[in-house]
């Protein structure tokens, strides 16, 4: 009788996590190497070995848990939210720290118990936290997305996402949040004591946002297409 291949307990580097993949689909198993990874491991094991090495038909990815979409939303944001020089943006930690509460409380919960009153639980911790009013709506904005995603991936079903999406955003002087203070521009005499530390290039892009306001992303898209006009048009 030929020997059948146990697929193996693994370690999965992003998240710390341990996994098993049967049947081309990668379980969760909890913190890698502690009891209850191995506990879920020989559990989901055992039933794969005694159904002829396939998943039992009760195993519905719709049962999936607030950790295990969680952790896989946070391993699609990794390699998404990647900027020009390879690094996670700042994108990537605000859906890290959004996360946190929804997998502290709700971790264990099947995603479709979080609804409308546990995403306005989780914002109401935030406030407690002293977070901003932007930043409590960006991050609820966050679970809505990974919830969303899930739904788009065939994890989680469409009424999940559209109950979350009765909870609107925290107007300003309707909320316990804090506001965020205006971030004033730099003084003229500042950028006068910089600019002749500055490259001439970057120097110059300074003064031409200072006359025309702007982001510096913006500056750095036009001068990168000056830069190819040059090389491809010398002549212009």
């Amino acid at each position: 009788m030929p020997k059948k291949n146990i697929p193996s307990y693994r370690l999965h580097k992003p998240t710390g996590q341990a996994i098993v993949s049967l049947q081309g689909k990668m379980f969760y198993l909890g913190k890698h190497k502690s009891k209850e990874s191995r506990v879920k491991y020989n559990e989901l094991i055992a039933d794969y070995l005694s159904n002829d090495c396939r998943l039992p038909p009760t195993r519905s990815r719709t049962e999936i848990t607030v950790e295990e979409l969680a952790l896989r939303f946070q391993e699609w944001a990794a390699g998404y939210y990647v900027g020009p020089s390879g690094k996670q943006t700042v994108t990537y930690t605000h859906c890290r720290l959004a996360l946190e509460p929804f997998v502290r409380h709700y971790g264990k919960n099947a995603i479709s118990e979080f609804g409308p009153l546990s995403l306005v639980f989780v914002r109401d911790k935030w406030v407690e936290q002293g977070l901003a009013r932007k930043t409590c709506n960006r991050w609820a904005g966050i679970i809505k997305q990974c919830v969303k995603w899930g739904v788009e991936n065939e994890l989680v079903t469409p009424d999940v996402f559209q109950s979350l999406n009765a909870v609107s955003s925290r107007k300003a002087g309707r909320t316990k949040s804090r506001e965020c203070s205006p971030i004033p521009p730099v003084d003229d005499e500042t950028i006068e004591k910089t600019l002749p530390h500055l490259p001439p290039i970057v120097a110059d892009m300074v003064r031409v946002q200072r006359l025309l306001g702007g982001r510096p992303q913006d500056y750095c898209q036009l001068v990168k297409k000056i830069f190819l006009i040059y090389c491809y048009c010398p002549t212009v």
